[in-house]
C-alpha cells in the first residue's frame, strides 16, 4: 500500500501540476502582441492621413496665395507697363482719355443707382402706405384681432424704416453725382 502511494501520489502531483500549468497560460498567447501590431499600424495610418491632409490645406492655402496676388497684381494700375505702343505726350493724353472714360462709366452707374433706389424707396412707401389701410379696414370690419393688427403693423413700421435708410442712401448718392459731374 506505501508503495502505490509513493507511485500514485507523485503521479497526481505530476498530472496536477501539469493541467495547473495549462490552466495558467493564456489561452490567447501572442494574440497580444498581435492587437498592438494592429494599434500600431492603425495609428500610422491615422497620422499618415493627417500629414496628406495638412499637405492638401498647404497647397490650397498656397494657391489661395498666388490666386489672389494674381488679382491683386491684375487690379494694380501699372501705368508704365503697357503703353499702347505709344511714348511720351501721345502716351500721357490716352491715358487722359481713357481716365475721362472710366469717370464718365462710374458717373453713369452711379445714376442708375439712385434712380433704382428711387424707385424702390417710392414703391415700399406705396405699398405699406395700401397695406396700411387695407389693415385698418379689416381691423374695422373685424376681420383681424388687435395682436395681428400689432404685429402687421410693426412689420410695416420695419419696412418703412429700411425705405428711410434707402433714401438716406440715394440722397448720398445724388450728391456724390452731382459732386462728380461737376
Amino acid at each position: 500500500m506505501k508503495k502505490s502511494l509513493k507511485t500514485i501520489f507523485p503521479l497526481i502531483l505530476l498530472v496536477g501540476f501539469v493541467t495547473i500549468g495549462f490552466a495558467q497560460k493564456p489561452e490567447h498567447a501572442g494574440k497580444k502582441e498581435k492587437t498592438e501590431k494592429k494599434i500600431k499600424k492603425e495609428k500610422k495610418k491615422v497620422e499618415e492621413a493627417v500629414e496628406e491632409s495638412k499637405q492638401k490645406k498647404d497647397k490650397k492655402v498656397k494657391k489661395e496665395k498666388k490666386e489672389k496676388i494674381e488679382e491683386v497684381e491684375e487690379k494694380d494700375n501699372a501705368y508704365g507697363k503697357d503703353k499702347y505702343g505709344l511714348e511720351g505726350k501721345a502716351y500721357g493724353q490716352e491715358r487722359a482719355r481713357r481716365a475721362k472714360l472710366k469717370k464718365e462709366e462710374k458717373v453713369k452707374e452711379l445714376e442708375t443707382i439712385v434712380e433704382r433706389g428711387e424707385s424702390k424707396a417710392n414703391n415700399a412707401r406705396a405699398r405699406v402706405k395700401e397695406v396700411k389701410e387695407n389693415l385698418k379696414k379689416q381691423k374695422k370690419k373685424g376681420k383681424i384681432t388687435k395682436e395681428e393688427y400689432g404685429e402687421k403693423i410693426e412689420k410695416l413700421e420695419a419696412i418703412e424704416n429700411e425705405a428711410d435708410t434707402l433714401e438716406k442712401k440715394v440722397k448720398k448718392g445724388k450728391k456724390l453725382r452731382k459732386s462728380e459731374a461737376s
